[in-house]
């Protein structure tokens, strides 16, 4: 299931009316918008590749953690003199070995995505603080030009942002890869049988994915000139939401990219909504976790729907 037939249509006339309304009614405008798909460029990036675990029926805890060691390894060599280029590259590198840590595990030891990316998660939390006892660093004013630069009007992090999806999106529609990681996420026995061996797809997902943590990292330590060692606190949770919201399946095979991507838009524009109408922020984790839970009892009913019927039509 790949095209727009699920919940994006929805969610996409769902966005529109929260951007008018919000226009109508507070002082959101163009200028506001283009601040807003800025703040979440870093999590477009990290939900696309949520996005291919969650499909391919795994799941990584560990996103938030590894942003944060990936923005404190961008501010730290950006500092550090080396090429500015290393800047970008460091902190992608650190995000595919993490991915690489979990792939393997999870894949070839066998063991379930949720306790090895938790453990992860704790690890490199822990990890983030050891390296930043002060509670902060600073990145250099040459790499935060770049992430504020605006090529063309449009800034770079959403230029890499867009790029990143639209290549992902297309390479997950039509390609061999793209059509394993459905099968294995509907039914990795049977898929099996066709020939696909479902562990490879899974430690595949889980090193794109800390490629994608990694990109979406250098992307947000370029956009500030303080990096905390608190950052990353939850994203685990807005790019699980945003996921589910977006019409992937928590129990994967179904879902896509747009979808994902309308998704994290409807978060950003819900949480410009609280801050707009001065709701406490302690509010915004509970709409999440509301989102999060009424995304999946659609899931469920409709995973039921779907069992009901198959059972059905072969009665």
């Amino acid at each position: 299931m790949r095209g727009w037939r699920g919940r994006e249509p929805f969610l996409f006339v769902l966005n529109a009316l929260l951007l008018v309304v919000l226009a109508a009614v507070t002082p959101f405008d163009l200028g506001a918008a283009r601040l807003l798909l800025d703040n979440y460029s870093a999590t477009f990036i990290g939900a696309v590749g949520m996005t291919l675990v969650i499909l391919a029926g795994q799941i990584d805890l560990s996103v938030g953690s590894a942003l944060a060691l990936g923005a404190v390894v961008a501010a730290a060599v950006s500092q550090a003199g080396w090429p500015l280029p290393l800047a970008f590259l460091a902190p992608i590198g650190v995000g595919v070995l993490i991915g690489l840590i979990n792939g393997v595990v999870v894949a070839y030891g066998r063991i379930h995505a949720i306790l090895v990316t938790l453990g992860m998660m704790t690890l490199l939390r822990g990890l983030v603080v050891h390296l930043v006892p002060a509670g902060w660093v600073a990145t250099s004013d040459a790499f935060k030009a770049v992430g504020l630069a605006r090529p063309l009007g449009v800034s770079t992090s959403i230029w890499i942002a867009a790029a990143f999806a639209l290549g992902v999106a297309l390479a997950v529609r039509y390609t061999r890869w793209g059509r394993e990681i459905y099968a294995v996420g509907s039914n990795p026995n049977a898929a099996a049988i066709l020939g696909i061996r479902p562990h490879r797809v899974w430690f595949a997902v889980l090193l794109f994915n800390g490629f994608a943590i990694g990109l979406a990292s250098a992307v947000h330590a370029s956009r500030f000139g303080v990096i905390q060692n608190n950052i990353g606190q939850g994203f685990e949770l807005l790019l699980i939401t945003a996921v589910v919201i977006g019409g992937t399946s928590i129990f994967g095979g179904y879902g896509s990219v747009g979808g994902t991507l309308l998704g994290v838009l409807f978060l950003a524009l819900v949480r410009s909504a609280l801050i707009y109408f001065r709701i406490p922020a302690l509010w915004e984790q509970a709409v999440y976790g509301a989102f999060l839970l009424l995304a999946v009892g659609i899931d469920i009913v409709r995973a039921r729907a779907w069992s009901g019927a198959w059972r059905g039509g072969a009665a």
